[in-house]
């Protein structure tokens, strides 16, 4: 048995199996490329009012509340102007009951002068 350090392989790669798979792989892409673009051609033509989707349904459906803000930053906004005209001015809360509502500061104010209660003594551990 001889062992060879150095040489060369003595026959040569199969030409024509590496000609034929690169020819198929030309065919086969060009193939490709013909039928993507009949296919565009076609969707170009058709309009898409004619394309039906199974898939869609015949009427808009919602999904259940809380839903994704639209514009988030008006939304805030709007709610801490409705927040802050509640804070700040009189209104019934319950007319039948007699529950009105008074502005914050007006709240404070008469809240600083009634006191607050306090305990009469200190409870016993």
């Amino acid at each position: 048995m001889e062992h060879h350090t150095s040489g060369h392989e003595t026959t040569d790669a199969p030409v024509f199996p590496i000609l034929a798979a690169g020819i198929g792989l030309a065919i086969v892409t060009a193939l490709v490329c013909v039928i993507t673009y009949g296919m565009f051609q076609y969707l170009k033509a058709t309009p898409p009012e004619s394309v039906e989707n199974p898939l869609a349904p015949s009427e808009r459906i919602f999904p259940p509340a809380p839903r994704l803000e639209v514009f988030p930053a008006t939304a805030m906004e709007d709610f801490l102007a409705r927040e802050n005209h509640q804070l700040s001015t009189y209104g019934w809360v319950d007319r039948k009951a007699g529950i009105v509502r008074i502005p914050i500061s007006r709240a404070i104010d008469l809240a600083l002068e009634r006191g607050f209660p306090v305990r009469k003594e200190a409870p016993k551990r």
